[in-house]
């Protein structure tokens, strides 16, 4: 978890909780802006306590404490950690591009072997214009390879599209060291940290969240609205090189 201690470390600021909510689908934690990060869900964990632990407690505590919240295996606890983190996250604006990172993928699959790592809405779209399109998943649906087998499959894929969610559930690192060397990938989904240092570590591309109205967003994480239905948020990614 050597990417989780660097992006910790790399906080410069440490501010009360002002708001925390857990939704079924996202978590969100306020401070210097809001931070989101996906609620992942697990059968061999449960959720029974987020209600009062992880959502009561959190108002006044601080922000820095919530983000090591990272560093455990129960993934409620982790997400809220994202949150935490991506809420005092320093962020070079700057370097951020205001482009659709599913037309990146597309862009860079385009007739190659695809490797998705998580479930994307736009995986369907995408079937058509590439060679092969395995979908990896912890616990897999109908038609996902086993987290085994994607692993294995990995070797084989030119471009990598990985969910922000393997931070919280720390499959990032040995995601990252089954990848075919040069193969082009990105991370992204409302977890992903807008850090420089994700960049460092191997990933071409980084697409996260900017929340712009934050009362709309804490209402519709708190009403379970997934990330892609959400309203007064931008989408922004941040590149190696030129895209």
């Amino acid at each position: 978890m050597k990417i989780l201690q660097e992006l910790l470390d790399s906080l410069k600021i440490d501010l009360p909780v002002t708001a925390g909510v857990v939704g079924s689908h996202l978590m969100a934690v306020a401070s210097q802006r809001l931070g989101l990060a996906t609620h992942l869900h697990s059968q061999g964990q449960s959720d029974a306590d987020v209600s009062e632990e992880e959502v009561g407690t959190l108002i006044g505590r601080r922000v820095r404490d919530l983000a090591h919240w990272l560093l455990e295996d129960r993934w409620v606890r982790a997400g809220i950690g994202m949150a935490a983190l991506n809420s005092v996250l320093e962020i070079d604006y700057q370097a951020l591009i205001e482009v659709n990172a599913k037309q990146i993928i597309a862009d860079r699959a385009f007739d190659r072997n695809l490797m998705v790592v998580g479930h994307f809405p736009f995986i369907g779209q995408l079937r058509s214009k590439v060679r092969n399109l395995w979908v990896m998943e912890k616990e897999p649906r109908s038609g996902d390879l086993s987290e085994e087998k994607g692993y294995q499959a990995l070797a084989e894929a030119d471009v990598v599209a990985i969910t922000g969610s393997c931070l919280i559930n720390h499959t990032f690192d040995r995601i990252m060291a089954n990848c075919k060397p040069g193969s082009f990938k990105i991370m992204l989904g409302p977890s992903t940290p807008l850090s420089a240092i994700l960049l460092d570590c191997g990933l071409d591309v980084i697409g996260g969240a900017l929340v712009e109205e934050k009362g709309t967003v804490l209402k519709m994480v708190k009403e379970g609205v997934p990330f892609r239905q959400m309203e007064g948020i931008r989408t922004v990614v941040m590149a190696k090189d030129t895209l």
